[in-house]
């Protein structure tokens, strides 16, 4: 088969949109088919998935998230020698001109949200730019001959979804990541004069610093853990706006965490897998839908992991690989997670379940598979296959 896949950016930087796509297109193009991959131009460092062609084109104009001429002719021209067409995000331009061509040449689309439908309907550019986008975002959803939800709490939580043909089709990590993880201990090693005691319990962050990320209203909650774990160490990894980051830091002065959390700026490739063997649990107390990929990265290096329901990631309750806080309730927050590390069994336990879910469900080999069936059921025009449908719609 032909896949096409459209997206608005590419860019190394570009957050964590761009990063999924490319997992889903090599892991089809693994599978022996023919993927391509279509975005605006921005300057940056552009990813490159293997196996994948990957092809920009200029906007009319700066802002990476107007109009493209030279992308809609491409897509009027090219998109019948398509099998599928796969849009990602929504709210813009490239999403609603390949729905466009792909209508017009009847070639199924898929649509995946990843989350967007959370944000609410605002593009920034004031009531009539949020109003138009929501008429171009409803005939993008009602046109799609399926929409990829990430998880099940991402349909469940989106009320534009409902009543279309969802599936549920998750992000992943490479399924060697969960055979090959480093030995736990090198780099409590490495930090050892900042920790002092080498087997410190360690409550790990790991996203982007943002105020939807939910640190600062947990910050002031967490002397209550240090009451019951005075050894404990919040290790928060990942970059942020220097002005949010200044506010965070104000609050670990005030409520004395300063030597209680460690800060240790973005982390990547070995560096990252390497914090995370060797923390204990992992926590995200947000406050609005998040990428998933920190949650499936703890899980996957066996952390249980203490959410908020608002993180959207309802399959760690039911597979029992961590705690989800409902209404944002960070005093039930702080002492789920106290809890936790004060039982080492239930640690062992969920961080093992963790583990198994991600190998079950949230690898790229697992997602590359399901892709290709839906793909194939779509272009052949026979019925999805029930496991990519939602429970409730599984005949």
């Amino acid at each position: 088969m032909k896949i096409l896949h459209v997206l608005t950016d590419m860019r190394i930087d570009s957050g964590p949109l761009a990063l999924s796509v490319c997992g889903m297109a090599e892991a089809v193009a693994a599978r022996e088919h023919d993927v391509s991959i279509v975005y605006l131009k921005r300057e940056g460092t552009v990813l490159q998935p293997q196996g994948v062609l990957v092809r920009g084109f200029a906007t009319d104009s700066n802002t990476g998230r107007m109009p493209s001429r030279d992308l809609r002719a491409y897509l009027q021209q090219n998109v019948r020698h398509f099998d599928i067409v796969h849009i990602h995000g929504l709210r813009h331009s490239a999403g609603s001109d390949a729905a466009a061509a792909a209508r017009q040449a009847n070639i199924p689309y898929i649509l995946a949200p990843h989350g967007q439908l959370e944000t609410g309907a605002d593009a920034g550019g004031g009531l009539m730019k949020s109003l138009n986008w929501l008429l171009k975002d409803s005939a993008l959803l009602h046109h799609a001959a399926a929409i990829q939800c990430l998880n099940i709490s991402e349909m469940k939580h989106s009320s534009a979804l409902a009543n279309l043909k969802n599936t549920i089709i998750g992000n992943g990590i490479p399924a060697a990541v969960c055979e090959n993880l480093p030995a736990r201990g090198s780099w409590r090693n490495e930090i050892q004069s900042t920790l002092g005691k080498p087997d410190r319990p360690l409550a790990l962050f790991l996203g982007n610093i943002e105020p939807k990320s939910g640190l600062e209203r947990l910050l002031p909650h967490w002397p209550v853990i240090l009451r019951q774990q005075p050894d404990l160490i919040l290790v928060i990894a990942g970059t942020g706006e220097k002005s949010y980051i200044d506010i965070l830091n104000a609050l670990i002065k005030k409520h004395n965490l300063t030597g209680h959390v460690v800060w240790t700026g973005e982390l990547t490739g070995l560096a990252k897998w390497r914090t995370l063997v060797d923390s204990d649990v992992f926590i995200l107390p947000a406050h609005q839908a998040t990428s998933s990929s920190a949650i499936i990265e703890a899980m996957a290096a066996g952390l249980p992991v203490v959410l908020t329901r608002e993180c959207h990631f309802d399959e760690v309750e039911a597979h029992q690989s961590g705690v989800i806080i409902e209404h944002g309730d960070m005093a039930a927050f702080v002492t789920s997670v106290a809890e936790l590390l004060g039982n080492q069994e239930i640690l062992t336990s969920m961080g093992e379940n963790a583990k198994k879910l991600v190998q079950s469900h949230f690898t790229w080999e697992v997602t590359g598979e399901k892709l290709e069936r839906l793909y194939e059921s779509l272009a052949l025009h026979t019925d999805i296959p029930p496991d990519l449908l939602p429970p409730g719609d599984q005949p």
